[in-house]
């Protein structure tokens, strides 16, 4: 009966699995207009760091205040990066049309503004969860930190993209991860990301 006492081990790890459930819900609806997709990132990441700290938040209070305190800066985030996503969608296509060595010149270019704007894309949104600061700064200092924490952001971009390379991988993976995703695949993504990057904040607080 040990096992089911409150404070047991076993108790405390399903109460994190329905935390993170309830998280990733929370998440997932709150994505559904689009436009707030970076409030929610931001307010994920928020409360995933505070489970892992051992702060113990109430998930959906923590959540929304989180959201309405990041709104706005997440938001012009999310705006800015999806746009440089469209414009980069659209070059890429582009370029399929030249040949040579422009075509090469043009897609490492590309290549390269890409791959800084997934080294962004994989801090900011936790740093907004985590620091109160301007639109700019938190772009630049996502970008200082990937690059000051270089083995750590190869590990957290590992995981996001294995993971979303494994989803796509064939049809099965792809319906299997619709469904692990939707219940509690980005939360959990989220809270083991957080070790990484509560270790990476937590000097520079």
């Amino acid at each position: 009966m040990r096992f089911f006492v409150i404070d047991s081990p076993l108790m405390r790890f399903l109460a994190r699995i329905g935390d993170l459930i309830l998280l990733n819900l929370i998440f997932v609806i709150s994505c559904i207009p689009v436009i707030t997709a970076g409030a929610a990132i931001s307010s994920l990441y928020a409360v995933a760091m505070k489970l892992v700290r051992g702060e113990e938040p109430s998930v959906m209070r923590d959540y929304v205040k989180a959201f309405k305190m990041n709104f706005k800066e997440a938001t012009a985030v999310w705006v800015i990066l999806a746009s440089a996503a469209g414009l980069l969608f659209v070059d890429f296509r582009f370029i399929g049309l030249l040949e040579g060595g422009v075509y090469l010149g043009f897609k490492l270019l590309l290549g390269v503004i890409l791959g800084i704007w997934l080294l962004v894309f994989q801090y900011v949104f936790p740093y907004i969860g985590r620091f109160q600061n301007t639109v700019l700064q938190s772009l630049k200092n996502a970008l200082f930190l990937s690059a000051a924490h270089l083995p750590s952001t190869v590990m957290l971009l590992g995981i996001s993209i294995g993971l979303f390379i494994i989803t796509l991988f064939t049809s099965r993976t792809f319906v299997v991860g619709t469904i692990l995703w939707t219940f509690f695949g980005f939360a959990l993504l989220a809270y083991v990301q957080s070790f990484l990057l509560g270790r990476i904040f937590s000097k520079y607080e």
